[in-house]
């Protein structure tokens, strides 16, 4: 047996029904030295450590919503997330990434309507902190733009830069959970209001900023990657009213954009 065919079975065989353990394909048995401790008992060792620490890892990416349902409760839906969905990299930094659509789908947390919208934030913050650094898209890089080139040029948002909208109030929420205040009160109203969120890292720490509703449409067009000036038209079919000026100062100091090659294209 190939080495990679070696691995995929292990895989699969660790990620399988438990009771695949118990009589695991003869090709693949006959790779394990004989020993006193049967195979199927050594295979159960080595399913605990990859799917616990999976799970574990899962846990440590998710703070807010084991507040929210406690340790055991997040850990059977974590472990039933790394059967479903095992990890594709090696590199588990990212690993998580789509928890918010598989609770969803969780029979036992469909009545918790507010889960799966704590889960997409937390993971925002998560791959926000895990981002690569880039250069930043500037006031003096923009200024370079010539004025009728301005509404083909696309923008890209930073890597780390990640927009995140519920009907629930998502900040409230976390600060709810993970803060340790006095005469906190004993439940927290979730009908307060919903939030349109921008999730980033700008240098060392990662940041959390609120929008309004133009703004986060057009943010959310570009990174649809359409045009500015095809964003803009969009948005302002619903928003009569809005300040493009503003939008763009606001984000250059913000440093929501990075620098890409378009601009050197679009002036050359």
């Amino acid at each position: 047996m190939r080495l990679n065919e070696m691995q995929r079975f292990f895989r699969d065989i660790m990620l399988d029904h438990p009771d695949a353990l118990k009589a695991p394909p003869e090709n693949f048995a006959g790779l394990f030295e004989s020993s006193e401790i049967p195979l199927e008992e050594r295979l159960k060792v080595y399913r605990g450590n990859i799917v616990g620490g999976l799970t574990e890892k899962m846990l440590s990416v998710f703070p807010v919503l084991d507040k929210l349902v406690g340790t055991e409760f997040l850990r059977g839906m974590a472990c039933s997330f790394v059967l479903a969905h095992p990890p594709a990299r090696g590199c588990l930094n990212l690993y998580g990434a789509g928890f918010d659509t598989f609770i969803r789908n969780f029979p036992p947390a469909r009545s918790l309507s507010y889960l799966p919208d704590v889960a997409a934030f937390e993971i925002a913050l998560n791959m926000a902190y895990h981002a690569s650094d880039e250069e930043v898209f500037t006031l003096q890089d923009l200024a370079l733009i010539p004025s009728w080139a301005l509404g083909d040029a696309l923008w890209d948002l930073r890597s780390s830069a990640a927009l995140v909208r519920s009907t629930f109030p998502l900040r409230a929420i976390r600060d709810y959970c993970l803060n340790e205040v006095k005469n906190k009160p004993e439940t927290l109203n979730l009908n307060q209001g919903g939030v349109r969120l921008m999730v980033y890292r700008p240098a060392l720490e990662v940041l959390i900023v609120d929008l309004a509703e133009a703004e986060y449409e057009l943010l959310n067009h570009l990174a649809q990657r359409l045009s500015l000036g095809e964003a803009v038209q969009k948005v302002l079919q619903e928003h009569g009213d809005f300040d493009l000026s503003a939008f763009l100062k606001r984000h250059m100091m913000l440093g929501t954009f990075k620098k890409e090659t378009y601009r050197d294209e679009i002036c050359s």
